[in-house]
């Protein structure tokens, strides 16, 4: 998969450049680079015209009103109002001239916790803007080779504007840190509802699938793929529809360090014996380890379930790495646990190694539980998606076409009601998400914190540590008439990005 960039005459002709000049300009980096330095300058010159145009038309209607009244301009009333009107016009200048920082949010409550920063709910003071302020420190992600993660991560928050990805409302940084302002979705992450609910019905299932397909495709029409897809990358927003989220590895290449650990894994397990469970007794086991660690996907430890072998063997892998991963997804939708979920990270491992031999349909016998047997369809379903690389479904088309999804009105999905809505008392309502404050929430994340002592203690790398490599990442989602009409000014509205250094 191929990065698309916006052509430079430069790279458009390379007349009389040497080899290694020519070598430089088609590196990613510097392509990258050329792509923001022209984004940059046309938003800088379309928003200066877009903002002159409005100074002009509200010196316009100015004019007419103070004429409609009969206002002469020598007249003490009109000179007030020039006055007033010309305060408007210096706040708005104060504001084009602000650059953001992060003691223009005020911070609500913590409501993430990560390897290498935190997620805030937090208030944009100016506007009263409720948003997730996430919080990363530059050094940290510079050890730990991060930095691109980060960079693909707020270019695709940037390139899109569908319901189904988490919207950025701004991103920006100081000397330390960087920060990414997205959408507050106050539901939760599909773990939690799934944690709650254990099974889904059918009808359910479906539902919610189909929603996490629309938003992956719309993920994989900008170019990328997630592969890192888990119900914990899954939102739920206030009216119950579902928003997909964390694209740090949605770029060209998994950190080596990364490959090698997942092909190191799975060598390791290669002569362990096989263990065949029933289907009550798999249930069983993946809750009791999920009550034993509710935070057993961000473990260090934890096995990747939902990961595509192509990917955990470093082998090259296309598009249908996340489908893979959906129909995992959908198999713990409908059996309660996912299809290679074994006792220990050891036993997963195991069975993802050998997974055509352990892929089987779930079975319960008792007459209580027959209800969670899978029909003949879903059963169908998954094994299109849990299937290997050369006959796995690829495409939306093909998920659309089978009769599993009859019925489903993808044009309107998120206009559909919701099988759950959360019940929010406000817009900074965080009960769907742990409490920071709680020592017994805090004890769920005490391996995250360790992994972070462990990376404080990693030694400096050798890089500059220079600004060079952040530019580009400051981004505002309002142009100056949306600013202007926020303050109450009046003026045109501009749908435009803004993007400062």
């Amino acid at each position: 998969m191929n990065t698309v960039y916006m052509e430079t005459s430069t790279l458009r002709h390379g007349k009389g450049l040497k080899v290694w000049e020519r070598a430089l300009c088609e590196s990613p980096e510097v392509q990258r680079k050329a792509t923001v330095a022209q984004l940059y300058f046309l938003d800088y010159y379309f928003n200066s015209l877009a903002y002159i145009a409005a100074r002009k038309d509200r010196r316009a209607a100015f004019d007419n009103d103070t004429k409609q009244r009969g206002l002469e301009p020598a007249s003490e009333q009109y000179q007030a109002e020039l006055r007033s009107y010309c305060g408007r016009e210096r706040v708005v200048l104060r504001k084009r001239r602000t650059k953001l920082r992060v003691d223009q949010f005020h911070i609500i409550a913590q409501v993430g916790q990560g390897g290498y920063g935190e997620v805030y709910l937090a208030r944009k003071q100016d506007s009263g803007e409720v948003c997730a302020l996430k919080k990363m420190r530059k050094r940290t992600l510079l050890k730990m080779n991060e930095i691109q993660h980060v960079l693909v991560e707020r270019d695709i928050l940037t390139a899109t504007k569908t319901p189904w990805l988490v919207r950025l409302l701004y991103a920006f940084q100081d000397v330390e840190h960087v920060y990414l302002a997205m959408e507050f979705v106050p539901g939760g992450d599909f773990r939690t509802l799934l944690n709650n609910s254990g099974v889904l019905k059918e009808e359910h299932a479906k539902f919610y699938i189909s929603e996490m397909f629309a938003g992956v495709n719309e993920l994989h029409k900008l170019g990328y793929l997630h592969r890192d897809l888990k119900p914990e990358n899954f939102l739920v927003d206030s009216t119950g529809h579902v928003k997909l989220t964390d694209f740090g590895l949605a770029t060209g290449a998994l950190n080596p360090k990364r490959i090698e650990s997942l092909k190191w894994k799975l060598d390791k397990v290669k002569d362990n014996q096989l263990v065949h469970r029933s289907t009550i007794e798999r249930r069983s086991i993946y809750r009791s380890i999920r009550n034993a660690e509710p935070r057993y996907a961000d473990s260090v430890v934890g096995s990747p379930d939902y990961m595509a072998p192509e990917v955990l063997r470093g082998k090259p892998y296309s598009f249908s790495v996340d489908y893979w991963s959906l129909g995992c997804i959908l198999f713990e939708f409908l059996a309660g646990f996912p299809p290679f979920s074994g006792a220990t990270p050891e036993e997963t491992w195991t069975n993802l190694k050998n997974w055509p031999r352990m892929l089987r349909r779930p079975e319960y016998d008792r007459p209580e539980d027959l209800i969670f047997n899978l029909s003949d369809i879903a059963w169908d379903a998954i094994t299109n998606l849990i299937a290997h690389a050369n006959t796995r479904w690829s495409s939306l088309e093909q998920i659309k076409g089978h009769p599993f999804f009859t019925g489903i009105q993808w044009d309107s999905l998120r206009s559909s009601p919701a099988p759950f809505v959360p019940q929010l008392d406000n817009d900074f309502d965080t009960g769907y998400y742990d409490d920071f404050t709680s020592p017994e929430d805090m004890a769920k994340y005490a391996e995250v914190k360790e992994k972070q002592r462990n990376v404080d203690r990693v030694r400096e790398k050798e890089d500059d540590f220079g600004r060079g490599v952040w530019v580009g990442f400051t981004f505002g989602k309002n142009g100056p008439g949306k600013m202007a009409q926020a303050n109450g000014i009046g003026g045109i509205d501009i749908d435009g990005l803004v993007t400062m250094f």
